[in-house]
């Protein structure tokens, strides 16, 4: 698969090139970019990426931040990087943006989702809190109050979570987030209150069934969450899930329940 890769690699780039080196000095109404032009580069890569090939994509936004001074580029670059699963070198890549446009909020968000993947809470508190307030997207606001909550701080995650529920009432992803941070502090009842609002919206998943229980555990009533119908799942699979939410009862420390419920994967 890596030889497969490398050689789409090398004839992606090289049918560039190619097509610059067939290019005369004649003029035919339009100018075509050279093959080493970042903006080119760019295209080929996100076309390259639709189709599904994100190794030559990756290799190709790389190239083009490194001859480009735009950080629009370095931004791209860590999603890819991110995506890729290299929060080291997204960290990089963000970094870079922010040092060419300081405060850009796409960077600023990007380098906080990738500190938040790799266990640094506080980082991640310190660079969200300033990319939410300038980015105030749904996604912004749960990012930071993820951060939060793993942080420790679950008065300042509970507020976090409602302002995006209060950017978007409807989204049943921001109001999970804001019962589980509700039912991982001195509010369970709240919490068990806001999930059954999420179970009776017409476009609850599977997964809102699956926190209204776990959120149903924390809340100490063990009965109602055994008597939940999540849709489509085997008796075998929801008897596990109930297991493993005693199991989360059983841990005093919220930033570890937190954890354990896995909280981050929403991110």
């Amino acid at each position: 698969m890596k030889i497969h890769r490398f050689g789409h690699l090398v004839a992606t780039v090289a049918a560039a090139g190619l097509s610059a080196c067939t290019t005369t000095g004649t003029t035919t109404g339009t100018t075509e970019k050279p093959a080493n032009d970042p903006s080119r580069l760019m295209k080929i890569a996100r076309d390259v990426e639709t189709r599904g090939d994100s190794t030559t994509a990756l290799a190709l936004y790389e190239r083009a931040a490194e001859m480009s001074g735009d950080p629009s580029v370095n931004i791209r670059l860590g999603e890819a990087r991110l995506k890729a699963n290299d929060l080291k070198g997204a960290e990089e890549a963000f970094r870079a943006a922010l040092q060419k446009s300081p405060n850009q909020p796409q960077a600023l968000l990007g380098l906080g989702t990738a500190q938040l993947h790799n266990g640094e809470a506080e980082a991640a508190v310190r660079t969200l809190t300033p990319a939410a307030q300038a980015a105030g997207t749904v996604a912004a606001y749960n990012k930071l109050g993820t951060a939060l909550v793993l942080a420790g701080r679950s008065d300042e995650a509970k507020a976090a979570f409602r302002k995006a529920v209060a950017l978007e009432p409807g989204n049943l992803d921001a109001q999970t987030n804001l019962a589980l941070a509700e039912a991982l502090s001195s509010e369970a009842d709240a919490g068990v209150a806001t999930m059954r609002t999420v179970i009776q919206s017409p476009l609850a998943r599977r997964r809102h069934f699956v926190n209204y229980i776990i959120v149903l555990s924390l809340a100490g009533k063990a009965d109602e969450a055994r008597a939940v119908n999540v849709p489509d799942m085997p008796k075998a699979s929801k008897e596990r899930i109930l297991k493993q939410a005693v199991k989360l009862r059983s841990i005093s420390d919220p930033v570890a329940r937190a954890r354990a419920i896995g909280l981050l994967a929403s991110v």
